[in-house]
């Protein structure tokens, strides 16, 4: 595997902030466990000045103060992604790298450095035995000195929690991640060094079942002395085990843990384990030791109780304001042998108590036996939940509205952007979408984070990825979920619905499911110009493309199973997995050119052109002019393909359907409504996607906001019952995309991925006053806001270096405009000023700017 990009740079100010000529490197991470071979470096350059690009970098890699690479002065623009070329990289070894950039003007940076540590290459590093026995498990050991570098690798099937001397190693939690464990388990890697000491140490573990449902773990500890000696704690036949006092773990159901039974220093040397078991030698499990190279879930944040209500005698519901995933810390003082439940609920009844019908099999409840004595702190190891309220029972007294404090638990993705608007509603709509985003990475991108599934189903991962990818920096995270999908791809080419497979997965996937993995491979081209992404999975992508054409029947595709799922109005089946054997033909054929593959690209170019006829000679209906049976997915999908003929007023059927069948309102589906926005603002309809947006009666995104929500509902509908009722199901915000790239007007160009060429093109409509999107690009930081007072236009936007940008500025209304950029006239009388490049196109002038922080302001008459 060799798709990582080893040092993804993303933060730093904006130019605006610097010294003129300020030309340095923004930041550099320090990876532990990279098991690549060739590991891609990149870094951000930063110069204050407009129109500054970078000519040339060097990088230098060392270890041990020798050097093991140094590209020299490269003459590029490129500054992400740029693979390491030196001597073989080692296993178990610390590297130290640093970068300088060149200017325009041949100016050089500073150097920036950073270091990385690399993981175990191959299964024959690995001098540790997969071992299981009850929860917890221990060894001591001594090391005749204090270690100057020390690594534990460590995985498990189920979850771990790995402690040395009495403290937890790192700040992971639910490791490791959920994977298709017959053909990869994940490992991590920690620094430990400052955690050992010379003589007698201990290394412990708890195991959890995690999603495997089993308890057997891994660890290998690399020690290197101060004399240059090296020694290797591992797992084997002599750890020791016994029950703790975790004595039940799910998933679903909760955590129960007895404080009676905890065994004081057991994770300490000296420790008496002489009544402890042996472990058993476990048979390894059949898939591959990776690193994991994406960042793991941990706890990221706390929220303290808004309210604290009891409706019942003797119970207490906690309101956390907000919907989210992870647990609680509980605080409680009280005799040994009291039992604490708390039990998990994203909804109330009308009396007050919790309603956890639609967490349908899953109990979703913690329990706490009291040890007694002083006051005891206890959260879960090896559990989370979905909720907003917590109820408490058996609590000893009157609890405080600080006894549970909510844990945020999710995959530690960096945020990289943000969205807001002078309309509350869609500042609303953004935060909903965020959080159910964040509560639903949990090492995959789930579909719900807490009722009885919690799964990858394809489709949500799909239709909600892009706007995931404009609010966090998802590169990581996402090229680990492709390679999960091409450990689940089948000898046929298909994929299943979730990845990994899971119980409600049978069969091959409907094709608006599989066709995630085609699209988030694109996504990740388009948004992190990653091109290695494209070349590792499209053989992937292409066995998918065939598996469609084998179901298919002259072009078309009978075979679906959930379609456009959960509309208002239902679209025809076939119609929709026919669009999607067209968008898999298609992305396949981009991506067979992106390789310079110019026969399949052909080839699948020639099958697309097919399929379009095809769907255009079976599903449009000449009479009514629309196609399938008229829905609005029905048409959006046919206009979204390009199959409609010119003068046909599908368009025209698909607006009068919003504006007057349904009142200003959509009724689509998850996938209608991840297509109706871009089309609607294609097709100079920007104005009806806002008034959809900013609705509030139902079905909208404002009829859940009105209804209480924080994050987004599974239906458009409110229903709370033992059904798909998830009331955290972010599938529904591919609406955060067209946030960013239509109203804040931050988008990509087609021809220059990874925002090389960007479009600022923010649509100006409705009663919007202003909005304003940043993102972190791996070029650097992009910024759009714009205003407005009256018949005067404010823009101002930051480019990255390098980076080359067009602005678009609407004339409106106007007749005749005038624009000034910093103050001085860039357009008047109907042309450019001298020396700037701009032109006229669909009434906006069109002015093409190099990096750095512009504003524009448009006035006229």
């Amino acid at each position: 595997m060799s798709s990582w990009i080893l040092l993804l740079a993303c933060a730093l100010p904006v130019a605006a902030q610097l010294a003129p000529s300020d030309l340095r490197v923004e930041y550099l991470r320090d990876p532990l466990g990279v098991d690549v071979a060739h590991p891609r470096f990149s870094w951000v350059p930063v110069d204050s000045e407009r129109g500054a690009k970078q000519s040339a970098y060097q990088i230098v890699v060392s270890t041990g103060g020798a050097t093991v690479w140094d590209t020299g002065k490269v003459a590029s623009d490129e500054n992400a992604q740029i693979e390491y070329g030196g001597e073989a990289l080692q296993s178990d070894k610390s590297y130290e790298w640093r970068v300088r950039w060149w200017d325009q003007n041949d100016r050089s940076s500073a150097y920036r450095e950073a270091h990385f540590d690399t993981g175990l290459f191959s299964a024959a590093d690995w001098k540790a035995r997969w071992i299981r026995g009850a929860n917890q498990m221990r060894k001591d050991f001594s090391l005749e000195s204090k270690p100057v570098r020390a690594r534990a690798f460590v995985a498990g099937v189920g979850y771990y929690e790995l402690r040395i001397n009495g403290r937890k190693v790192g700040d992971h939690v639910l490791d490791s991640p959920y994977t298709v464990y017959r053909r990869r388990i994940l490992y991590s890697t920690y620094d430990v060094t400052g955690m050992l000491d010379a003589g007698p140490n201990a290394v412990a573990a708890m195991l959890g079942e995690g999603w495997f449902g089993a308890r057997a773990a891994i660890v290998q500890i690399e020690v290197e002395m101060p004399d240059g000696r090296r020694a290797t704690i591992a797992t084997d036949a002599t750890w020791k085990s016994a029950p703790g006092p975790i004595v039940a773990d799910s998933i679903y159901n909760g955590e129960a843990y007895d404080a009676r039974k905890e065994t004081p220093g057991w994770d300490r040397a000296g420790f008496d384990d002489s009544k402890w078991s042996a472990v058993s030698l476990d048979d390894p499990p059949a898939g591959v030791l990776s690193s994991q190279m994406m960042p793991p879930i941990r706890v990221t944040g706390e929220i303290m109780p808004v309210k604290m209500t009891s409706p019942r005698p003797g119970m207490w519901v906690f309101d956390f304001g907000q919907n989210f995933s992870g647990w609680v810390r509980l605080k409680v003082r009280g005799e040994a042998g009291e039992k604490v439940k708390i039990r998990h609920a994203e909804t109330l009844y009308d009396d007050g108590t919790i309603n956890v019908e639609n967490l349908r099999g899953a109990r979703a409840t913690d329990t706490y036996i009291l040890k007694g004595g002083d006051a005891e702190i206890y959260e879960p190891r090896f559990t989370y939940h979905g909720f907003r309220y917590a109820e408490l029972t058996g609590f000893p007294g009157t609890p405080q509205q600080d006894t549970l404090i909510a844990r945020v638990v999710h995959s530690d993705v960096e945020p990289a952007g943000g969205f807001s608007a002078s309309k509350t509603i869609l500042n609303q709509i953004q935060h909903n979408i965020v959080w159910g985003i964040a509560s639903n990475l949990e090492s995959i991108p789930t579909d719900c984070n807490q009722r009885d599934e919690r799964m990858g189903w394809m489709a949500d991962a799909h239709l909600y990825s892009e706007a995931a990818m404009l609010n966090f920096d998802m590169a990581a995270f996402y090229t680990n979920f492709l390679r999960n999908i091409r450990d689940s791809q089948d000898d046929d080419g298909s994929v299943p619905d979730t990845v990994p497979r899971a119980r409600y997965a049978r069969g091959p996937a409907d094709p608006a499911w599989g066709s995630a993995y085609p699209l988030i491979t694109l996504y990740m081209y388009q948004r992190y110009g990653d091109r290695r992404v494209i070349e590792e999975n499209f053989d992937g992508i292409r066995r998918w493309t065939d598996f469609l054409t084998s179901r298919a029947k002259n072009g078309t595709l009978d075979f679906s199973k959930y379609g456009d799922w959960v509309p208002i109005e239902p679209t025809p089946g076939p119609l929709v997995s026919t669009f999607y054997y067209y968008v898999s033909a298609d992305v396949t054929a981009r991506a067979a050119e992106i390789l310079g593959k110019s026969q399949p690209a052909q080839a699948y170019r020639e099958l697309a052109d097919e399929i379009k006829s095809a769907f255009e000679q079976r599903f449009f209906n000449p009479e009514a002019k629309t196609y399938g049976n008229g829905s609005q997915t029905s048409n959006l999908l046919a206009l979204t393909m390009g199959v409609v003929p010119k003068g046909t007023p599908t368009l025209g059927r698909l607006t009068d359907s919003i504006n007057y069948q349904h009142n200003t309102h959509l009724s689509t589906g998850i996938v209608g409504t991840r297509y109706l926005f871009p089309l609607l603002t294609r097709t100079g309809n920007s104005a009806l996607a806002y008034d959809l947006a900013v609705q509030t009666t139902y079905p909208s995104w404002g009829y859940m906001i009105e209804r209480g929500a924080t994050t987004l509902w599974e239906l458009w509908q409110e229903k709370t019952g033992d059904s798909m009722n998830s009331h955290n199901h972010p599938m529904f915000g591919s609406i955060g995309a067209w946030f960013y790239e239509a109203l804040a007007g931050i988008d990509f160009d087609e021809s220059a991925p990874g925002y090389r060429k960007i479009q600022i093109r923010p649509q100006v409509v409705g009663d919007l006053r202003w909005a304003s999107g940043t993102l972190k690009t791996i070029r650097g930081p992009v910024s759009s806001s714009w205003s407005r007072d009256g018949d005067t236009l404010r823009m101002e936007v930051t480019i990255p270096v390098s980076s080359t940008a067009e602005v678009w500025v609407p004339k409106g209304h106007l007749d005749e405009i005038q624009v000034t950029e910093s103050g001085k006239n860039v357009w008047k009388d109907g042309r450019a000023a001298e020396g700037v490049k701009a032109r006229e196109e669909d009434g906006q002038i069109v002015f093409e700017i190099g990096s750095g922080r512009y504003v524009f302001e448009r006035s006229g008459s």
